[in-house]
């Protein structure tokens, strides 16, 4: 779904932390991860998506308005971003022994600056808890997409549960 600019060459990206069961992200509380690969997405992946979910809005869609209107470009939809948060998240970590995982909660979900098709953007996330429960692990993550002006995009925080 998303893909870098034509004619642009991947930049080098750290190596995923690799675990072999979730409580062993414990170690990396408070730790910043590797940041994700620069991404973009294009006018296309928004029209798909806005006729996937019905948001019509004109500033996702209407681009010669865009143009007038906005300074530009359309606003990719936030609810598109915050749709790759767990494909990005994946960039960041990966537990290795985990049977099962699961999306938990989403909270605390601020759009802070627009971004457009062909924007840059990529993930940087925190460990803020990784805790033991009767059942499974609980990893609560904070994640942000940056642009390549070095403005969040979007922030949130995010709890996974894995299963042994």
């Amino acid at each position: 779904m998303i893909e870098m600019p034509p004619g642009s060459e991947p930049l080098p990206q750290a190596e995923a932390l690799r675990v072999e069961r979730a409580i062993d992200l414990a170690a990396f509380v408070g730790t910043e991860l590797a940041p994700g690969r620069w991404r973009s997405v294009t006018q296309d992946e928004v029209d798909q998506f806005v006729a996937l979910t019905g948001d019509r809005n004109w500033v996702h869609t209407d681009v010669e308005r865009a143009r007038r209107e906005l300074d530009g470009a359309t606003i990719v939809p936030g609810q598109l971003l915050l749709a790759l948060v767990p494909a990005f998240l994946q960039e960041a970590y990966v537990v290795i022994g985990a049977t099962q995982s699961r999306a938990a909660a989403l909270r605390s979900v601020r759009f802070r600056f627009p971004v457009r098709p062909g924007d840059m953007f990529r993930l940087r996330a925190r460990l803020t808890l990784v805790e033991q429960r009767s059942h499974f692990v609980q990893v609560d993550a904070a994640c942000d997409l940056e642009l390549n002006s070095g403005q969040r995009a979007l922030t949130s925080r995010r709890t996974d549960v894995f299963f042994d």
